[in-house]
């Protein structure tokens, strides 16, 4: 009798281990043989093909760890390529919404094409996740038009605070690119914010195409002796500075706008050397723990892809993650209203390093890192909320 009742025991531990195991498990989604069309537009090609190809890397991350809604809508990407020219962003625009009839859209382009599609996005009711742009207009006068990133405003104040709290920093200089939407947006509110805390800004550079003796520009703003020299520029001209500068046998302190990293670790390795020791902002850390989800992801993305990892594959992640989500609370993930106001109302949703918000005036909410790039990673000194 002893042994019987001890074998019903096992029994029932048993089943009641297997119960619990079953009930932490989530049950795997039912396809249902349905697609949900998402249109991706980012630049594919082109001098900053670094944007749209690694962002997609993490859209394609996000989805290979769930290819399907909640209720079991596969989620089918139509990508578009507009090498970053807001001319050929609206021109894919067009056709992702009338011919494609696409659900939404993430937006992979910089500041510029974000801004050209706003009035589109309003006429056609289509949400958009402008995924990698920060100027702080993108999301002002349009209701279907939000953004993933912080914008300028806060990223040039913690910039400007920084350098002159932080680093005991008086002066400074800026060069920025007066062509670009993100340079020049950047550039004017670390001007206006370093100003309005006591700091000397003791020239600001323009740097183009045609303004590109970055040596002789270098040398007159020398002789002013700025302790910090402020670059919200992209690859293409802050590599020629650098060694312009290194050349000269110059080494002040520099500090970047966000993605600049990004893009050299992604298409410039051979330039990586340039920028041991600069400062810049941005969203993610070697230095700073993940988050569950974050950790997760990671793992996938090196499974799946041979490329070192940026911000801007962490971006496309958290992207398709945050509109996944918008339309997993919505009855009827097609219905582009709803989708809308489910990613305006996105509450303390789990990124990669952090919470992310989304309010209802389409800005987002999420921490700021500044880092330091030292030996090819990037170390956080200060995170700010």
């Amino acid at each position: 009798m002893k042994v019987r009742a001890i074998k019903i025991l096992t029994i029932l531990l048993l089943l009641t281990i297997t119960t619990i195991g079953c009930q932490e498990k989530k049950p795997p989604i039912s396809p249902s043989g349905r697609v949900v069309k998402i249109g991706v537009i980012g630049p594919m090609s082109g001098p900053q093909k670094a944007l749209g190809r690694d962002a997609l890397m993490g859209i394609q991350t996000s989805l290979h760890l769930n290819p399907y809604l909640k209720n079991g809508d596969k989620i089918q990407l139509i990508i578009k390529d507009d090498q970053n020219k807001s001319e050929i962003t609206v021109k894919e625009f067009k056709d992702l919404v009338q011919k494609q009839k696409v659900s939404a859209l993430l937006l992979l382009s910089s500041s510029s094409p974000c801004l050209a599609v706003k009035a589109m996005a309003d006429t056609f009711k289509t949400p958009v996740l402008a995924v990698l742009g920060t100027h702080p207009k993108i999301t002002e006068k349009t209701k279907f038009v939000s953004q993933l990133c912080f914008d300028n405003i806060f990223q040039g104040k913690v910039a400007a605070l920084f350098v002159y709290d932080e680093l005991l920093i008086d002066k400074a200089a800026v060069l920025a690119n007066p062509n670009s939407y993100y340079s020049s947006s950047l550039g004017d509110e670390f001007v206006k914010q370093f100003m309005r805390i006591g700091g000397d800004i003791t020239d600001i550079k323009s740097v183009t195409e045609e303004n590109n003796d970055f040596r002789a520009i270098l040398k007159k703003i020398r002789e002013h002796k700025p302790e910090l020299i402020y670059l919200p520029v992209d690859a293409r001209y802050a590599i020629p500075i650098m060694k312009a500068m290194r050349g000269m046998g110059w080494y002040p302190e520099c500090m970047a706008g966000e993605g600049l990293i990004s893009e050299i670790v992604s298409q410039y390795e051979d330039d990586i050397h340039l920028f041991d020791g600069t400062l810049a902002v941005g969203f993610f850390s070697n230095s700073i723990p993940l988050t569950p989800r974050g950790k997760k992801a990671i793992r996938t993305f090196r499974k799946l892809f041979s490329q070192r990892g940026n911000s801007f594959v962490a971006l496309g992640v958290e992207g398709m993650d945050i509109l996944r989500n918008a339309m997993n609370r919505c009855d009827k993930p097609q219905d582009k209203i709803c989708v809308n106001e489910k990613l305006r109302s996105t509450k303390n949703f789990e990124g990669l390093m952090g919470k992310i918000s989304i309010q209802l005036n389409g800005k987002a909410s999420r921490p700021l890192i500044v880092n330091r790039f030292k030996n090819g990673k990037i170390y956080g000194v200060v995170r700010v909320y």
